[in-house]
């Protein structure tokens, strides 16, 4: 699918070069965005979801450039700074290792809340045909995104005892700071709080990067480039404005399946579990706008 991303650049570029004819036109149109991630959850003991994504809310803006098969139909290529990300939260059985990848590393097995909100930044390249039917204009296509930025924030707050003892560990929280194409293996902030299990010192940040938990790192934990179809369906007020609505339906798994991992269990090791799920992002974009 890249090949119509490059199509639909190069189409900008003629459109752009070529303005002035009567079969060209250029405009633009920005809005807000709704988005999440669609994919499996983790299941609990008694069959209820522990993961769950809900809509955040971005903003989109660009220039639109049609070539206009007749004066009803034609074909667009957009050029959006748009903003999809998801809201995620996890509630239920999991694990926390104190101090990872050094001699003193230690697991808890306890109970864990998670909330993250992701806001991922794409150069969004439809390539669409649209429609008009008197006001309105339909249209539908592909869509290619690529991955300008990644960041998310949130928390996380754990409680378990002891694995050695069961005496019970003060329930603690650590904050979430992800910089998903910045941080590096380990990253954390360098202020701990201390976390005491039977009576021995823990460090525990109170920070924590995107891989803080990994030993190596295999590129990003979301990939560079999301494919998916475009459905779109707008009402002209005039010649010129209009506000519209679109839905992006992804195709394409966008998480790394390197750190898509499971937070419910490990491995008998102490080793983390992969998922092989797929997880697509899915948004609406509901806009105003001008076509010249």
């Amino acid at each position: 699918m890249l090949k119509y991303a490059l199509l639909s650049l190069t189409l900008m570029i003629c459109l752009s070069s070529t303005a002035q004819s009567d079969l060209m036109g250029y405009g633009f149109r920005a809005g807000l965005s709704f988005a999440k991630l669609d994919g499996p959850s983790e299941i609990g003991t008694t069959g209820n979801e522990l993961e769950q994504n809900k809509m955040s809310t971005g903003f989109h803006i660009g220039l639109t450039l049609n070539f206009k098969f007749t004066d009803i139909m034609g074909l667009r290529t957009e050029l959006l700074y748009s903003q999809r990300g998801t809201d995620y939260e996890y509630n239920g059985p999991s694990y926390y290792v104190l101090e990872p990848n050094t001699l003193s590393t230690l697991t808890l097995m306890g109970n864990r809340r998670q909330s993250l909100n992701v806001s991922n930044a794409y150069l969004d390249v439809p390539l669409l045909v649209y429609y008009k039917l008197g006001h309105f204009e339909v249209s539908a296509g592909l869509n290619t995104g690529l991955l300008l930025s990644s960041t998310a924030g949130g928390s996380i707050e754990f409680e378990g005892p002891s694995p050695n003892t069961q005496n019970p560990v003060a329930p603690f929280e650590v904050n979430l700071n992800h910089n998903y194409k910045g941080d590096e293996v380990g990253e954390a902030s360098t202020v701990n709080k201390v976390i005491s299990v039977d009576g021995i010192p823990y460090d525990v940040p109170e920070f924590l990067g995107a891989y803080y938990d990994f030993e190596t790192k295999d590129g990003g934990y979301y990939k560079t480039l999301d494919f998916g179809l475009n459905f779109g369906l707008a009402y002209y007020l005039n010649d010129g404005l209009f506000i519209s609505g679109k839905y992006i339906l992804g195709l394409s798994d966008v998480t790394n399946n390197f750190y898509d991992i499971s937070r419910k269990e490990l491995n008998s090791n102490g080793t983390f579990i992969p998922r092989t799920d797929n997880d697509k992002s899915s948004s609406m974009q509901f806009s105003i706008g001008f076509n010249f």
